[in-house]
């Protein structure tokens, strides 16, 4: 169904209408249909999520193993299989994966196949919109049949999930990809657990070790080279409360400044403490212990000769700090004297 002289990567696209089916005994059938390659607004928008160079919101993932540890993977084996033979029966396989593990509250959607090359590489795509007034989907005698209204692309391309998978060799290659979830928002913590691990069986490729001490290690650095005290404070404050404000959540570095409202000066600090910029938009899971490892206390000194020191993530519970208008901090705790010593600055 290719049209012939038209130029892009796209070679066979396949659309498939996705039913809630988790849960369901009588699962609806999967309905698809190979789709015309040509130069209609269809396809730009296709083109561009094929085509699309990465964005904040997307983030690297591998897919994971089986349970007794072997390198197989259903949805991987699936997406190969569909790789090295694009047609609409081994889409359907992923179709039915997908729609097996959507439930209610997702809703229908449509699922895009789109399969070609980008360079010398093979390239797969999958992609999944939801439908309402964007989309008419219906199924009739031939199977599915799409129609896209040309005016309401632009409000629903920022509205999608989707999968990249590109390699020179794809049988060795496709475990790892770019996955995104544009209806999540611009921080991939809200990704939608289905589409992530329920459908692809994947996790974020940063482990939660490493990225968390590369966000520890940066803020305890620009903690110390910045010499605006409000810079301080704000890394200062936002490193106590962060292992209750993300444990267990997928943030980036990004992700963690802004939480926090750091103004630009804090941010700038913290990202010219990474090895490479790219690192500040890299997504991973927080690990609360890890980052009490690198950044365990937090220690204020005042110009009095007085230094209070507490675990970070309890030092605004164990001091309670009144500033006033000239600038002084009053600091006050109270408790029991376990100890007492002396020691070097």
């Amino acid at each position: 169904m290719r049209r012939e002289g038209i130029k892009l990567p796209i070679e066979r696209a396949y659309a498939y209408l996705i039913h809630p089916g988790k849960g369901v005994s009588d699962m609806a059938a999967i309905s698809g249909r190979e789709l015309a390659i040509s130069d209609g607004s269809l396809f730009e928008m296709l083109n561009e999520i094929f085509q699309g160079d990465p964005r904040p919101q997307d983030f690297d993932i591998t897919f994971n193993p089986d349970v007794e540890g072997s390198q197989t993977n259903k949805c991987r084996d699936l997406l190969i299989g569909f790789q090295e033979s694009p047609t609409l029966e081994r889409g359907a396989l992923l179709a039915d994966r997908l729609q097996k593990v959507t439930d209610n509250r997702s809703g229908i959607g449509l699922l895009f196949l789109l399969h070609g090359k980008q360079g010398l590489k093979e390239r797969v795509v999958v992609s999944r919109f939801p439908t309402d007034q964007a989309i008419l989907a219906e199924v009739d005698s031939d199977g599915l049949a799409v129609e896209f209204l040309e005016q309401v692309f632009i409000k629903r391309l920022s509205a999608y999930k989707a999968l990249m998978l590109e390699h020179g060799s794809p049988r060795d290659g496709f475990w790892s990809g770019v996955a995104t979830d544009r209806q999540a928002g611009r921080s991939g913590e809200h990704i939608s657990e289905y589409w992530l691990r329920d459908f692809l069986n994947a996790d974020f490729t940063e482990t939660p070790a490493a990225g968390t001490k590369r966000l520890a290690a940066a803020l305890k650095k620009a903690i110390k080279i910045n010499p605006n005290l409000d810079v301080k404070g704000q890394i200062a404050s936002a490193s106590s409360l962060a292992p209750t404000a993300f444990d267990g959540k997928t943030i980036s570095i990004d992700d963690f400044c802004n939480h926090f409202g750091f103004n630009q000066s804090a941010k700038d600090t913290i990202k010219s403490q990474l090895s490479k910029p790219g690192l500040f938009l890299k997504k991973f899971k927080f690990d609360p212990a890890e980052f009490k490892k690198i950044a365990p206390y937090r220690t204020v000194e005042l110009n009095t000769g007085a230094i209070l020191t507490a675990p970070n993530d309890e030092f605004e519970e164990v001091f309670t700090a009144v500033s006033s208008a000239d600038g002084q901090v009053e600091y006050t705790t109270r408790g029991r004297v376990n100890d007492q010593r002396l020691a070097k600055k």
